[in-house]
């Protein structure tokens, strides 16, 4: 847990964020499943699909995409991990929040904390505020009218 806290603190300086392991191993499971997923539909083996299907994260993006629209239109959540960057430029990866899931297996416990502050930022700049600072527990905003920089912070509640 410590070598974790340490990661996020070191990628909170950097403003640089990763898939975390399971995250990264998750999102390879799904290319390869919808790429042989396609390559039955086709009806290839394997040295057909390398010469006729190359493999092409566009079209996997596309057939993985549709499936879950169609999977939540159904009520079913599905695990897309995955990175984002806003408009602030502080990225943030996915959250249960977003995806719907009630437990996922990808997730660490400062992730969600990450995507709070990224979207506090976002709200932040949005309504004339600079985002002057931050850290892995806050961020630092200037309302430039009044002068005056205000710190704003997030915390996980006992309970």
């Amino acid at each position: 847990m410590e070598d974790m806290e340490k990661k996020t603190e070191e990628m909170a300086e950097t403003g640089e964020v990763e898939m975390t392991q399971r995250m990264a191993e998750r999102a390879g499971w799904i290319d390869t499943q919808t790429y042989w997923y396609l390559m039955q539909l086709l009806e290839l083996n394997v040295d057909q699909a390398q010469e006729r299907l190359p493999w092409d994260i566009e079209i996997l993006r596309k057939v993985f995409d549709s499936t879950v629209s169609i999977l939540k239109e159904y009520g079913h959540a599905v695990c897309n991990p995955y990175v984002a960057t806003p408009d602030t430029g502080r990225q943030y990866r996915c959250t249960l929040s977003e995806c719907g899931c009630e437990s996922c297996n990808c997730q660490d416990e400062f992730m969600e904390k990450e995507r709070l502050l990224s979207n506090i930022e976002d709200t932040a700049a949005r309504n004339g505020f600079k985002v002057m600072d931050g850290d892995k527990d806050c961020i630092i905003v200037r309302n430039s009218e009044m002068d005056m920089d205000f710190e704003i912070r997030v915390g996980q509640l006992a309970g």
